[in-house]
């Protein structure tokens, strides 16, 4: 143009060339642009065969270095005298800019050679026109050919002499089947998934094949809309087509799918006969918690300290309200309760315990050395205060932070569905975004056990009235099975349903408190029992009838309280 397309340019056939100049460099750059740029082919000095007649070249037109295109190696050794102009480093375009070149040749009419492929929109958008696409055949592609092919670092090299490459390496391009591009983090965020949530995307992704007639089919339905090219044709164009071939597609279904969810039914068996055992278990705790306030002041209570057996009392109490909490209805108010519970719990019957033996050991170990020894009650109760405070802190902070609450757990059945796909069955469970909270619960029972069990072998050799070293010996024993197993149970939950775990740590729970009852109270109630029938028994005869000189100062002073009963009997 003259005037730089100040006005519109037409060429001397009447076609509008530019209507106006660009608005900017990105404008500038192209090759056409409807109703703005048209395109204009002139011929360059290369292509000028009259000034040089032994060198001249057409124009030929291909992709970017890094594409895998042979057009100069093909063009040079197999006598095709054209070169490309491109703004690449070895005369190549990009796709937009070769679809654009295509476009200005359809519109001015004018002969272009390309380096294209199939299947493509472009190919597809012309077909049946003048412009259609004509193939030019090269030699049939060899695996010798293949080898030969000049490298990306070739192709793109800065001398002209290694990019034309081998001569051996310039037979025509072999067949690609459509491929499928999938970014990593598709599939890795597939598998990362839990299995009962996989999607199948990645998989039906995987396995389906479109064969190049169906794409081709796809492409001049998408052209042929012409409503909006860029958006709706062609998702109207694919769908169309999926909805005509749906047999096909559904073969590449991935296995399992699709899947339906079913809510979990309690096991209604299991959870009520949890209840009822905890219940029964508190009944339990509440008869020997009035059969030892009834005794209390007897010699085998006095020596066990009624105080300390209280705090063990409630703390047995917690145990089992705990354990009727387990099998219950899941909510957060539950989820809650059933940690408090039982945490505490395991404080107020373990702590109280270690805190009386170790005073116990701490007063016979005094006495072998003929030392006199003070003991604060105050001192014991802080301590046993001290440790249930901090656990409250620990539940506090826990239920603040990260509250156990209701959360739903999936899990792939080999039940089927009527279409076949597999049963995701959904339950529901107590659980805390993080699982460190419920370690640290149990870490820290099982750090009480290990500090009973070293007080109490410490405590071994201690006077029998006062020792208790074997019996909380049996039970630090059944605490760590208990414990064990109930932990075991957790660690494999999910292999069972959430209600029957649920269940199942309802009893062992409701076990270890009934096993601390037997092992540790009814000794100590049978033993307070015996001697009060004993006491009422025991006539003034045979009280009369004892042999003083045998006896030592303290059973001397028990005997004539013995007679000062009989004789207000």
């Amino acid at each position: 143009s003259l005037d730089n397309c100040t006005t519109a340019y037409y060429d001397d056939e009447g076609l509008l060339i530019a209507a106006r100049p660009p608005s900017d460099q990105l404008e500038e750059a192209k090759y056409f642009s409807t109703d703005s740029y048209h395109g204009h082919f002139a011929a360059t000095k290369d292509n000028d065969c009259d000034a040089n007649p032994f060198n001249c070249t057409g124009h030929i037109a291909y992709g970017p270095c890094e594409w895998s295109s042979f057009a100069v190696s093909q063009a040079h050794y197999l006598g095709i005298h054209v070169k490309g102009d491109g703004p690449d480093p070895a005369g190549g375009y990009s796709y937009g800019h070769m679809v654009e070149i295509y476009k200005a040749a359809n519109y001015t009419k004018n002969n272009v050679l390309f380096v294209w492929w199939t299947p493509d929109p472009t190919v597809q958008e012309f077909l049946g026109t003048d412009a259609e696409f004509l193939r030019v055949l090269l030699p049939s592609p060899t695996e010798e050919c293949m080898q030969a092919r000049t490298t990306k670092e070739e192709r793109c090299s800065m001398d002209p002499i290694i990019r034309l490459g081998k001569e051996e390496g310039s037979c025509d391009s072999e067949a690609h089947s459509a491929q499928k591009v999938l970014v990593t983090s598709f599939k890795k965020r597939t598998f990362d998934a839990d299995e009962a949530f996989h999607s199948p995307a990645y998989d039906a992704i995987e396995n389906i094949k479109i064969s190049d007639i169906h794409l081709e089919y796809m492409f001049r339905s998408w052209y042929k809309q012409n409503t909006d090219r860029w958006n709706y044709d062609p998702r109207e164009a694919v769908c169309t087509w999926a909805a005509e071939n749906i047999d096909n597609l559904l073969r590449y279904v991935p296995e399992s799918h699709p899947r339906s969810f079913r809510m979990e039914e309690q096991n209604k068996p299991a959870m009520y006969g949890a209840m009822v055992t905890a219940l029964i278990c508190i009944v339990l705790v509440g008869a020997v918690s009035i059969s030892t306030f009834i005794h209390r002041k007897k010699k085998v209570m006095v020596y066990a300290q009624p105080t300390f057996l209280y705090m063990l009392l409630v703390g047995l109490l917690f145990l089992g309200i705990g354990a009727i909490l387990l099998p219950a209805n899941v909510s957060q108010g539950t989820c809650i309760a059933k940690e408090w519970f039982v945490l505490l719990g395991y404080s107020l019957e373990l702590v109280p315990l270690i805190v009386k033996v170790a005073a116990i050991n701490k007063i016979f170990q005094s006495a072998t050395k003929f030392k006199r020894v003070s003991i604060d009650t105050k001192k014991m109760y802080m301590a046993v205060g001290s440790v249930i405070i901090v656990a409250s802190i620990f539940l506090l902070i826990w239920t603040v932070v990260d509250p156990p609450d209701r959360q739903s757990r999936s899990r792939l059945t080999d039940d089927l569905n009527e279409d076949g796909g597999q049963i995701v069955q959904i339950e529901y469970l107590c659980r805390s975004s993080a699982p460190f909270w419920l370690i640290i619960a149990h870490v820290y029972q099982f750090v009480l056990l290990v500090v009973a069990t070293v007080i109490a072998f410490q405590n071994r050799k201690v006077r029998q009235d006062f020792n208790d070293s074997s019996r909380l010996a049996f039970i630090i024993y059944g605490h760590c099975i208990f414990l064990s197993l109930r932990s075991i149970v957790l660690y494999f939950g999910s292999m069972m349903k959430a209600s029957l775990v649920a269940a199942i740590s309802s009893y062992l729970l409701t076990a270890d408190v009934i096993q601390t009852i037997a092992i540790y109270f009814v000794p100590k109630l049978h033993a307070a029992r015996k001697h009060v029938e004993r006491s009422e028994n025991l006539t003034g005869n045979e009280i009369e009838g004892v042999d003083e000189s045998e006896l030592s100062t303290v059973a001397k002073i028990r005997l004539n309280a013995a007679r000062r009963m009989a004789e207000m009997n």
